[in-house]
């Protein structure tokens, strides 16, 4: 076998797990889109986020829950929630019957929340421009740092009903004099689904984010800033979570799709490697419609053209794969369904890889089976060399 037929046989191979991922990969947007996999990892990443680690007690994820959920009713956010269409969504309330505690859900989450919006949302409802304003007239240690501020707000409800108490001295050094006014704040605005471990990050994060100033403004802008800091990288590993929990779908996926459509890899390259003609049509196709592979037409139309070819794809190749053979007929038979399976497996692995990664494997054997990329165009402004 010499290197063009390998080239063009490794040709198609890539041809064909690109069709196929492509396939994959709508059949998975399809599912994630009505499963809502997106909305939900996001909304359950913010409530590990603010509940301050997997290890934390079960009355901090509680509250932690709670609170996502005010989060997710402000306006900020309720705005990005996208309202599903009308027949996808008949669907999905009828699959919630199966689960009486989604049946009242009418809407979808936000599947990405800008992290400006996060850090302005969760301040709000924390009400930390509201304290910071009733804080301006204390001390000035007070005043200029917001870290004491912070580390004060649990001690807040508990403390500002009962003079006597140690909490009472603290919220009174730290805001003054405490009028009518803060104790309706205090008792009827301030959430108690705040979870310990996110006043202790905010606060950490307001000592860090100090500025040698002394204007408490110019300190609330920073500290803003470290938030949405503090929630991009979070986010960050959220999604490394979801792309390696998407890999395990895709190659669920994948092996269902090489399963229902019969793609043994080790049937294909036997066939690429034998039948000149389904071999020479797949590379044709393959380096002719490289430049519209992403396009839906397009796709449509190198599909019409594999099957015109009788691509070795499909049930219809089966008794080929189970070519009868002398010798022990139970053995063969064994075997050859070992193979198969095998085939499926691999075939489901490369599948999963995904159209970006087969993709790029094309451009580049094309490449080679060109003898090279196409010569760089010069101009007056670059001569050729000699």
């Amino acid at each position: 076998m010499n290197l063009p037929v390998v080239i063009d046989i490794t040709l198609g191979l890539v041809f064909i797990y690109l069709i196929l991922s492509l396939l994959a990969s709508e059949i998975q947007e399809l599912i994630a889109t009505f499963l809502q996999w997106r909305a939900k990892h996001l909304k359950n990443s913010i409530e590990l986020l603010l509940a301050g680690g997997s290890e934390t007690e079960e009355s901090d994820f509680t509250k932690a829950r709670n609170l996502v959920e005010i989060l997710y009713n402000d306006p900020l956010i309720n705005t990005l929630n996208q309202q599903a269409k009308r027949k996808v969504e008949q669907l999905r309330n009828n699959a919630k019957n199966i689960d009486n505690k989604r049946l009242e859900e009418k809407q979808s989450g936000p599947s990405y929340l800008p992290s400006e919006t996060f850090a302005i949302t969760l301040l709000d409802t924390l009400k930390i421009p509201q304290l910071i304003n009733y804080a301006k007239n204390t001390n000035e240690e007070s005043k200029n740092n917001l870290h004491i501020i912070l580390a004060s707000y649990k001690e807040l409800k508990a403390g500002i009903n009962n003079p006597e108490s140690e909490s009472y001295k603290t919220i009174k050094k730290v805001y003054g004099d405490i009028d009518k006014d803060f104790k309706r704040f205090v008792n009827e605005d301030l959430s108690d689904d705040v979870p310990d471990n996110l006043i202790k990050s905010l606060a950490a994060i307001a000592q860090r984010s100090r500025i040698k100033i002394g204007d408490l403004t110019e300190e609330m802008n920073q500290f803003k800033n470290e938030v949405e800091t503090w929630f991009d990288r979070s986010m960050d590993r959220a999604s490394g979570v979801y792309k390696r929990n998407a890999k395990g779908v895709a190659i669920l996926i994948g092996i269902s799709i090489a399963v229902l459509t019969n793609t043994d890899t080790f049937h294909l390259v036997n066939r690429l490697s034998q039948d000149s003609v389904i071999r020479s049509t797949i590379a044709q196709s393959a380096t002719q419609r490289i430049d519209y592979i992403k396009d839906l037409e397009g796709r449509k139309e190198i599909e019409t053209l594999l099957g015109n070819a009788s691509i070795p794809i499909g049930w219809q190749n089966i008794n080929q794969q189970f070519e009868q053979n002398s010798g022990n007929v139970l053995l063969i038979r064994s075997w050859q369904v070992f193979r198969l399976i095998c085939g499926w497996i691999i075939s489901g692995l490369a599948i999963a890889m995904g159209a970006p990664f087969w993709f790029d494997i094309l451009n580049k054997v094309i490449n080679v089976r060109n003898a090279g990329p196409k010569p760089t165009a010069y101009t007056k402004d670059q001569p050729s060399q000699k």
